[in-house]
């Protein structure tokens, strides 16, 4: 696999490939600020649908936005979760009378930060605004996968297609989203790889090894479920895959019922390094295989719709239109709206709707949309406040952060092995940023309640993913407990912050599935809050978080990406956990500074 790019590094990278794109498109515009690219021939009469997640997919989502299609596509880093801050701009920035849909593909970051937007949009009052994950992977059976689900892979693009149509028809909200839940339910896709892809700017990245091609993989460079050497051949690689979705007699893999007497869309998916050549080769022997199955689908698509950056491998992608008209719409509609026109850039067929002469004529300035941040006070308004010595605060939040940005190689190389390798990255974001804000006055006052708000918006602004979820979602609720229980306590003492964090660790719960021995930083983070509560010492406490930490490596993952790796004889700890693990050393290394 090629590990040389024009651009040296993605730091910038994301927000300049949606400026290029915005500036091809002139029904696009882009916010920067929540990198955002929206339709700017936006109705808000029709439903509203926003999708999105890590760069590094493209064209997926970002070149399905216009009328017909999508109304806003929101980017995080690469392969890292958008943050709910982002999400809910982009609520904000393309509203509608009839309500707004969020397209999520179905992983964890994904769930965490577009479901905490919606919640916050729905608490701000506003109406009609509801999430709807796709999951189209076969690969993962439903044992392995029962608290995952299915990943997402390139079904999500036609998902959008179809309910993109119905919106600019004039459907209802509870309409689309019920056309949306049908077309889920009745989409399967498998992908397969000949190698790796690269990250611009990173020097590490699993490979695959020559004469073998990985089977059964997702969009972050996950290994794949099977590893078969020496590598297939075109017919046998494509009859694995097909068999993988159309086989009913695999309780594991069954997920959409199929019969040949259905009326099915064929999509092949390009994941960024397959020539054109090949592609429509390998539709001509899908399609062969199809046949052969009694199979004659009545529309097929190739090309890139949902990529893994230069990945040199591909997906294949089966919806089965008779299973969605039992349920909603007809098969003869639905075909309607997959031929239905659009005004984005990505989707291969179907006539187009024309610009209207009035954005054809924007200049590259009036293609980005400067949305003021909202002011807030950096005081806490109202309730109780806790104050300690501000110099035991700032050494403890100084050293925490530093033993996190310090931990990056480490956190970069175990999290290479098991996902995507962005978790060294995403972590040392959030420290950096902890660091500046000490030293721009976090903490100088002691006041805890107003230090933890503070952290709660930086960790979600900052440190991408599902660990950055996690991570603000315990701290907003470690926030609004620890406020509720500052009133009258002027020493916080262990048995404090235990009960706090306890109650904290309930509401994330509600959050995510993961518990201990799911390899998580669960797996730290729920020993350690036990531990404040009964330990002695802190130390103690951090004792406990190491335990858990370490004992990582023994578990078989049963949520995050881990969940997709097939060898887990030989694992390192989980990052996430770990992570945590180096903060808490951190923290306490801090602690003993000041006493001494």
């Amino acid at each position: 696999m090629a590990d040389k790019h024009i651009f040296s590094g993605h730091s910038s990278l994301v927000l300049r490939s949606l400026t290029g794109l915005v500036n091809t498109q002139p029904n696009l515009a882009v916010i920067p600020s929540i990198k955002t690219v929206i339709n700017a021939d936006h109705d808000d009469t029709k439903v509203t649908l926003i999708c999105g997640g890590g760069s590094g997919h493209e064209p997926g989502s970002t070149g399905f936005v216009g009328r017909g299609l999508l109304s806003a596509s929101v980017c995080g880093d690469v392969f890292a979760s958008p943050s709910a801050r982002q999400v809910y701009g982009a609520i904000k920035a393309v509203p509608s009378k009839n309500g707004t849909l969020l397209v999520i593909t179905n992983y964890t970051g994904d769930n965490l930060h577009f479901g905490l937007a919606c919640q916050q949009a729905r608490a701000d009052g506003i109406q009609n605004v509801d999430i709807l994950p796709v999951g189209d992977d076969v690969s993962v059976g439903r044992s392995k996968g029962a608290l995952v689900g299915r990943r997402a892979l390139a079904g999500t693009i036609l998902v959008c297609k179809v309910i993109g149509a119905a919106s600019e028809a004039g459907w209802s909200f509870e309409d689309v989203l019920k056309l949306g839940q049908g077309v889920t339910g009745a989409i399967a896709s498998i992908a397969c790889t000949l190698d790796h892809c690269h990250v611009p700017g990173r020097s590490e990245y699993a490979k695959i090894p020559e004469d073998t091609i990985e089977i059964g993989l997702g969009l972050h460079n996950e290994p794949g479920v099977w590893v078969v050497s020496p590598q297939p051949s075109s017919w046998d690689l494509i009859a694995r895959m097909l068999k993988l979705i159309l086989d009913m007699n695999n309780p594991e893999r069954a997920f959409v019922p199929f019969d040949p007497s259905d009326s099915v869309v064929l999509l092949v998916n390009n994941m960024g390094g397959m020539s054109t050549l090949e592609m429509y080769a390998v539709v001509d022997e899908t399609l062969l295989q199809l046949a052969q199955a009694g199979y004659k689908p009545i529309r097929v698509f190739c090309g890139s719709f949902m990529g893994s950056l230069n990945a040199p491998g591909f997906s294949l992608t089966l919806l089965n239109l008779s299973l969605v008209s039992k349920t909603v719409s007809s098969v003869e509609e639905l075909v309607t709206f997959i031929d239905a026109p659009h005004a984005s850039a990505a989707w291969p067929t179907s006539s187009m709707y024309s610009t209207p002469e009035a954005l054809k004529n924007r200049t590259r300035e009036e293609r980005f949309i400067n949305v003021p941040e909202e002011k807030t006070e950096n005081v806490l308004i109202g309730g109780a406040t806790l104050h300690v010595a501000p110099e035991t605060l700032i050494s403890v939040l100084k050293d925490g952060a530093q033993a996190v940005y310090e931990s990056e190689p480490e956190l970069t190389r175990w999290d290479t092995i098991v996902g995507d390798g962005d978790c060294g990255e995403t972590c040392a974001n959030g420290a950096k940023a902890v660091l500046n804000a000490v030293d721009h006055g976090l903490g100088a006052d002691g006041e805890i309640v107003e230090v933890l708000r503070q952290l709660t918006k930086l960790i979600d602004e900052t440190c991408g993913g599902t660990l950055g979820a996690v991570f603000s979602i315990f701290l907003a609720a470690l926030t609004a407990e620890v406020r509720q229980r500052a009133s009258g306590t002027s020493i916080p003492d262990l048995k404090f912050w235990g009960k706090a964090a306890a109650a904290a660790i309930e509401t994330l719960k509600r959050s995510t599935a993961a518990r201990i021995g799911h390899r998580t930083v669960m797996d730290a983070l729920i020993p350690f809050v036990d531990a404040l509560s009964t330990a002695t010492t802190f130390e103690d406490a951090v004792r406990t978080c190491r335990e858990g930490g370490e004992g990582t490596a023994r578990l078989v993952a049963k949520l995050g990406r881990a969940t997709y790796v097939t060898d887990t004889g030989n694992l390192p700890p989980d990052p996430g956990a770990m992570s945590l693990v180096f903060l808490t050393a951190g923290m306490q290394k801090g602690l003993e500074a000041v006493r001494q």
